[in-house]
C-alpha cells in the first residue's frame, strides 16, 4: 500500500468517523425529542379540550341556576329576561322551562334553539349513554319548589354538534371525533394527525395532534454526510497528492544528481517542512554543481583570463578598463566572490577611490576612503599585504568602515608606481582635458599608489599565503598599467602644448576650432575668437636679446589664462602671436575679454631678468576679434577675421582691438 493511500484512508477515517457519529447521534436526538413533543402536545390537547368543556358546563349550570333563582324570587318575567339574556349572548343555546308535580310534569316551555332529540349529557354526572344513542347536547337543571308545592325545572344547554365540536378543536388545536351511537362518528379537523388520545370527562372524545415528520431531516443528514463524505475524498485525495509530491520529486531529483546530472533541481511548493528540505537540496545540489564546474573548468578559465588580460594590456590604454580585467583575472585565479581596485583620488593624496569593482559588494555606489581609515584605509597606508577573517566587522586592530563592504574574510596587496617626471603643467592645459585625462596628469605627477582588495573566497574558505602571492603579481601588473598610461597621456599632451608657454600649440588649435565650427554650424551657438599680438616684440628681442623675449611671452601665456574661464582655451599660434577660443561668446563677450586682457598687460610690468639684473618692461598688446556664426562659418575663416581685424587693431595705434566686420 502506498503512503498516498495510506494518507488518504487515514485522512478519511478521521473526518469521515466524526462526521457518521454525528449523523447517528442526531438522527437519535431528533428522533427521542420528536416523540417526547408529540406526547407533550397530546397531553396538553386532552388537558385544553376537557378544560374548554368544563368551562363550557360551569357557564351552562351558572346559567341554569341564575334563571332559576329569578324565579324563587317571584318574578317570572325577570326569570324569562334573564333566560333570553344568556340565549342572546350566546351563553347557552336554549333554556327549558317545565314544571314537575307529584303526579307527573308539566308541558315544558322553552327560550333560544328548540331542544334537540337525542342524549342529553348532564354536565354534573357521568356519562352514561349507550352507544347507539347519539350525544346531542349538554345540559344543566336547576329545580325550584313553588308555593303550591309544586316544582320547577329550568334546564340550560348547548347543543354538541360539528359547530361545537369545531369550537373546541379550536381551542385545542387538535383535531376531535365524538365516540358516541352515530353510525357515521361525528369528527372535526384535518384527519392527518399524528397521534391519538382519549377523554370522557364530558363527552366521549378522541383527540388527535400533528406528529413531527422526521423524513425531511434524514435526507437532509444523509444530503450532508453526501456531500461531507465527498469533500473528505477530495480534499484527503489533495492533501496526499500535495504531500507526496514533493517527496516523489525528491527522490526523482536525487537519482539524477545520483546518474550524474547535476542541473537536477526539485520545485518549491510552499513553505513547510518538505519545502525547507527542497529548498537545501537545490542549495546542496546548486553548490556541488559549483565545485565541479569550478574543478573542471579551473584550467580554460585561467588559460582564458591570462589570454585575455595580455590582449587588453597590449590592445588598449582605458585604464578602467585594465584594470577591471586584471580585477576579474585576480578573483578568477584566488575564488574570490568580490573585489576592488582603490586608486589615490587626484585631488588629494590621501585619499584612495575606488576604480574597479566586481560582485556583491553591498556598499550602495563607489567605495571612497581616506588614507589609514577603516580596513583597506590602514592596509594601503602600511603598505604590507595583509589577509584574513574579519570578525564583527574587525580585522587585527582595524575596524571596517561604514563605506567598506561587508564580508567575511579579506587579501589585500597595495602597490606603488614608479614616479614619471613630466615638465610642469600650464594651468590652461586641464580646460582642453577630459576629467579622466585630468586627473591621471596629477596622479602621475605624484607617482601612483592604490590597492587590490578581494572579498569572501567562494565556499567560505579563507585566503592564504598562496593567494597573497598571487595578488602581488596582478597588483604589479596594475601598477604597470597605470604607468603604461600615463606614460602615453604624457606623450600625447606633450605633442599638443607648447614647450615654451605650456599653452596649447598650433595643430591642437586647428583641431579644436574645427571641432567648434562644428558645434557653432550645429547648434547655432556663437563662439568667439581672439587673434592676440606683442606689440613691437621685434624692439624686445633686439635690445635685451632673445632670453628675455621668452621670458616675456611666458608671462603673457600667464596673463592671458588668468583673464579668461575654465572652458576657454588659449594657443600660441607661433613667435608673439597668441589665439583664444571662446565657446558661447559672441562678440560683445569676445570684445570684454579683449578690453581686460589688454589692461592686464598695460596696467602692469613685464618682470623679467637679463645679464645686468632685474628690470620692468612695459608691454602692451592689440587684439582682433571675430565670431563663428557671425564673421565666417569655419575654422580657417574665423582665423582670417581675426587676424583682418588684428591688423586695424595695429593700424589703430595698437594697444587696443577691433572687431571683424560683417
Amino acid at each position: 500500500m502506498s503512503l498516498r493511500s495510506r494518507l488518504t484512508t487515514a485522512f478519511l477515517v478521521v473526518v469521515l468517523g466524526p462526521v457518521l457519529v454525528g449523523a447517528v447521534f442526531v438522527a437519535a436526538i431528533m428522533s427521542h425529542l420528536a416523540e417526547s413533543r408529540e406526547a407533550r402536545l397530546a397531553d396538553s390537547a386532552a388537558a385544553t379540550v376537557d378544560s374548554t368543556l368544563g368551562t363550557i358546563c360551569e357557564r351552562i349550570q351558572a346559567s341554569a341556576a341564575a334563571v332559576a333563582l329569578n324565579h324563587r324570587s317571584g318574578d317570572e318575567e325577570n326569570a324569562a329576561e334573564m333566560a333570553r339574556l344568556v340565549v342572546d349572548r350566546h351563553v347557552v343555546d336554549g333554556i327549558v322551562f317545565s314544571g314537575l308535580e307529584a303526579a307527573g310534569s308539566v308541558e315544558a316551555e322553552g327560550v333560544g334553539a328548540e331542544a334537540p332529540r337525542g342524549a342529553w349529557i348532564d354536565c354534573g354526572a357521568e356519562i352514561a349513554v349507550a352507544p347507539e344513542e347519539p350525544i346531542v347536547a349538554l345540559a344543566s337543571q336547576a329545580l325550584v319548589a313553588n308555593p303550591d308545592g309544586s316544582v320547577s325545572v329550568f334546564t340550560a344547554f348547548r347543543v354538541v354538534d360539528r359547530n361545537f365540536l369545531a369550537s373546541v378543536a379550536v381551542a385545542a388545536d387538535a383535531d376531535l371525533i365524538l365516540q358516541d351511537g352515530r353510525a357515521r362518528p361525528l369528527s372535526v379537523g384535518g384527519g392527518d394527525a399524528g397521534s391519538w388520545d382519549a377523554t370522557d370527562v364530558f363527552l366521549p372524545l378522541r383527540i388527535g395532534t400533528a406528529s413531527t415528520d422526521l423524513t425531511p431531516m434524514y435526507w437532509t443528514l444523509t444530503a450532508m454526510v453526501t456531500v461531507s463524505a465527498i469533500c473528505a475524498v477530495a480534499l484527503a485525495s489533495w492533501l496526499s497528492r500535495s504531500t507526496t509530491r514533493p517527496l516523489a520529486e525528491l527522490s526523482a531529483a536525487a537519482e539524477r544528481v545520483a546518474d550524474g546530472d547535476l542541473d537536477a533541481r526539485v520545485p518549491v511548493h510552499g513553505r513547510d517542512e518538505v519545502a525547507q528540505l527542497a529548498l537545501s537540496f537545490n542549495r546542496m545540489t546548486a553548490q556541488t554543481q559549483t565545485y565541479v564546474q569550478a574543478l573542471t573548468a579551473s584550467r580554460d578559465q585561467m588559460r582564458g583570463q591570462l589570454g585575455w588580460l595580455g590582449q587588453t594590456l597590449t590592445a588598449t590604454l582605458d585604464l578602467d578598463r585594465i584594470l577591471e580585467v586584471i580585477l576579474d583575472t585576480a578573483m578568477i585565479t584566488t575564488n574570490a566572490e568580490a573585489g576592488l581596485i582603490m586608486l589615490v583620488d587626484v585631488a588629494d593624496a590621501e585619499q584612495l577611490l575606488q576604480r574597479a569593482g566586481e560582485g556583491a559588494l553591498g556598499t550602495g555606489g563607489p567605495v571612497t576612503i581616506r588614507l589609514g581609515e577603516g580596513i583597506i584605509g590602514s592596509i594601503a597606508a602600511s603598505g604590507a599585504p595583509a589577509h584574513g577573517r574579519i570578525v564583527d566587522g574587525r580585522f587585527g586592530e582595524w575596524s571596517r568602515s561604514p563605506a567598506e563592504p561587508d564580508a567575511r574574510t579579506i587579501v589585500a596587496v597595495p602597490f606603488s608606481g614608479r614616479h614619471v617626471p613630466v615638465e610642469p603643467e600650464h594651468p590652461g592645459m586641464r580646460r582642453a582635458m577630459s576629467e579622466d585625462e585630468s586627473g591621471a596628469v596629477d596622479a602621475e605627477d605624484r607617482g601612483v599608489l592604490g590597492v587590490l582588495v578581494l572579498y569572501d573566497r567562494v565556499a567560505s574558505l579563507d585566503f592564504d599565503q598562496g593567494d597573497v602571492e598571487t595578488l602581488k603579481t596582478f597588483a604589479g601588473q596594475a601598477a604597470v598599467a597605470v604607468e603604461n598610461v600615463l606614460l602615453h597621456r604624457q606623450a600625447q599632451r606633450l605633442s599638443l602644448t607648447d614647450p615654451l608657454t605650456g599653452l596649447w600649440n598650433y595643430r591642437f588649435m586647428q583641431t579644436s576650432l574645427r571641432r567648434e565650427a562644428e558645434r557653432a554650424r550645429r547648434y547655432q551657438r556663437p563662439s568667439a575668437v581672439l587673434a592676440i599680438d606683442l606689440d613691437r616684440f621685434k624692439t624686445v628681442n633686439d635690445t635685451y636679446g632673445h632670453p628675455v623675449g621668452d621670458q616675456v611671452l611666458v608671462e603673457l601665456a600667464r596673463r592671458i589664462t588668468s583673464q579668461i574661464r575654465e572652458v576657454d582655451l588659449a594657443f600660441r599660434h607661433g613667435g608673439e602671436e597668441f589665439t583664444v577660443l571662446l565657446p558661447e561668446t559672441d562678440a560683445v563677450g569676445g570684445a570684454a575679454v579683449a578690453e581686460r586682457l589688454g589692461r592686464a598687460c598695460a596696467d602692469r610690468p613685464f618682470k623679467v631678468n637679463d645679464a645686468e639684473g632685474g628690470r620692468e618692461l612695459r608691454v602692451t598688446v592689440s587684439v582682433g576679434i571675430a565670431v563663428l556664426g557671425e564673421h565666417a562659418d569655419t575654422a580657417a575663416g574665423v582665423l582670417a577675421a581675426a587676424d583682418e581685424a588684428l591688423y586695424e587693431a595695429k593700424a589703430a595705434g595698437r594697444d587696443t582691438w577691433r572687431i571683424a566686420a560683417d
